[in-house]
């Protein structure tokens, strides 16, 4: 969406309620130690009381490539 990268995910109201992180992170490299959360942005979009879709926002960066992983722990 112009300079803005948009992810958009599902996951589990109970899981997140629970402690389970859910984290969206961004490399430009993909090497080990690159991926970074800097300047995400989360909406939920929908929660119709057991998941809810989130919205991740994450400028476009710069270098012409920008890869972006869903990290759940």
């Amino acid at each position: 969406n112009g300079g803005t990268l948009e992810y958009t995910y599902t996951r589990r109201k109970s899981a997140f309620v629970g402690g389970i992180l859910f984290q969206v992170e961004w490399s430009d490299t993909l090497e080990a130690l690159s991926w970074a959360d800097d300047d995400v942005t989360e909406e939920i979009l929908s929660d119709n009381g057991s998941e809810q879709q989130v919205k991740a926002s994450l400028p476009a960066g710069s270098s012409g490539r920008r890869f972006v992983r869903l990290r759940v722990q």
